[in-house]
């Protein structure tokens, strides 16, 4: 067996055990009882807006192209809806690898530039999240000291303010050092290889942190796909009747656990978000059993919306999918 597909094996056994150990302990018949009183309008609000945010995060990755050309935008958006239900499925955001290959081999966008866009785009969405969030624990401070104690609110300030601050002082050098390494002019054009795609690949996002335009547009953009993101989440709450103390700050730490989960679990199996969101949530007095059914609906609200936008583009180019990877790997520099 092949050392892959004991990764994934390993991945959906340990998603397994989770939802167990979860459910062996709740109280299931309380879990039931609230997912059948759920309310079906607020579900559906929170897969509209969860749709909206896919949309915007396509989006921007259109807008992320603009510094080197002006890219057919439903071609564009397709491979975003195609790579966004790759990453629904797979661990560690498989589906960008999937993007950077979609762009290079239908749009014959050079795979430094497709590196850099798809990077740019993650990138401005994670600052834009966490500036929010910086926000809220700022406006909430008073709340939040009373909820969990100072001593945790302090650290939870001061771990989003040096991220924050960190990822905005990271890209102010990535522009530097990419200008750094531009290449003269006169310069002997440099051959295919790893070295050389990181090398433009650091050029090329450079570019495109400086780029005026674009990035003002990314700004913008991002502030408003953060908003619906977090609407999406906050629709749960009244769906199931839950009231939380501080609801955007809850909501706000299921999303960061959560992503960080799924870099090890597969978004699929529901079971980080599972695990992230009864962790989370009691946090705000919310019962195991009450949690477990809001990461059900939350599931449901993120997994569902890549499913309809993405399935048929995905379907269309899925017996492609492991040749243009291939190609991607095996011409890392070609422009």
């Amino acid at each position: 067996m092949s050392r892959k597909r004991l990764v994934t094996l390993g991945q959906v056994a340990a998603s397994l055990a989770v939802l167990t150990l979860l459910v062996r302990d709740a109280d299931t018949d309380r879990v039931v009882a609230a997912l059948t009183g759920a309310s079906l309008p607020w579900l559906l609000a929170a897969v509209v807006f969860k749709c909206l945010s896919l949309t915007i995060h396509e989006l921007r990755l259109w807008i992320a192209l603009l510094p080197w050309r002006r890219a057919p935008f439903w071609p564009v958006m397709a491979i975003g809806y195609t790579s966004g239900l790759v990453n629904a499925i797979l661990p560690a955001r498989g589906g960008d690898l999937v993007a950077v290959g979609l762009l290079k081999a239908e749009l014959d966008i050079p795979t430094p530039q497709a590196l850099a866009a798809v990077g740019i785009t993650a990138f401005m969405e994670a600052l834009a999240f966490f500036v929010f969030l910086l926000g809220v624990l700022a406006l909430g401070a008073t709340q939040w000291e009373v909820l969990l104690g100072a001593a945790k609110a302090a650290t939870a300030m001061s771990w989003v303010t040096g991220v924050t601050v960190g990822a905005v002082f990271g890209a102010t050098m990535l522009v530097l050092v990419g200008r750094r390494l531009r290449p003269k002019e006169e310069a002997e054009p440099r051959g295919p290889g790893p070295i050389a795609l990181i090398r433009q690949t650091i050029v090329d996002t450079g570019d495109g942190l400086s780029a005026r335009g674009p990035l003002a547009a990314q700004v913008v953009t991002s502030a408003i796909q953060v908003g619906v993101l977090m609407s999406s989440f906050l629709a749960i709450f009244p769906a199931l009747g839950l009231d939380p103390p501080l609801p955007v700050l809850a909501a706000s730490g299921v999303i960061v656990f959560a992503s960080l989960a799924a870099i090890v679990l597969p978004p699929s199996m529901g079971a980080g978000q599972a695990a992230t969101a009864v962790f989370v949530l009691g946090a705000f007095g919310i019962d195991e059993a009450d949690a477990i059914a809001f990461a059900a609906l939350s599931w449901v609200a993120n997994s569902s919306p890549p499913a309809l936008l993405g399935f048929v583009p995905l379907w269309r180019r899925l017996g492609r999918l492991p040749e243009i990877l291939a190609a991607t790997r095996s011409q890392p520099g070609s422009r």
